[in-house]
């Protein structure tokens, strides 16, 4: 009896240490993991006065194939720690804060014809 009593408790021991390991184990691949995401974010930064668009993620009931998510132009008033933007309507006037993840900078429309170049045909190439 008191050998199989022994034999058990090595055992349990035993199945202890293979627990630990799998912690031990799952904890490192969470890290790696999350040290490879966050590497892929890029973070973006916003100044006084600059331009963007706001998503809007409410837009849920047939949205429309073709409907644009984002909304704009707004102009930020006040950048906040932890990625929290003030952004002003330039319609209504309102201002408002939102979370920096859901902006993006908005580039104006280029205007085409302030420069323009004449390319002529490559001549014929002789074989």
């Amino acid at each position: 009896m008191k050998e199989a009593g022994d034999a058990r408790r090595l055992q349990l021991n035993e199945l202890d240490e293979i627990r630990n390991d799998a912690y031990e184990s799952a904890r490192i691949y969470k890290e790696r993991t999350k040290t490879f995401h966050d590497k892929a974010i890029q973070r973006k930064t916003f100044q006084i006065g600059q331009k963007v668009l706001l998503f809007n993620s409410r837009l849920r009931l047939f949205p429309g194939r073709l409907r644009s998510r984002w909304y704009g132009p707004f102009v930020v008033t006040n950048v906040f720690p932890h990625d929290a933007v003030e952004i002003q309507n330039d319609k209504t006037g309102n201002i408002f804060k939102v979370n920096g993840h859901r902006l993006k900078p908005y580039y104006e429309s280029f205007e085409l014809g302030k420069e323009s170049m004449h390319v002529d045909a490559p001549p014929p190439s002789i074989v």
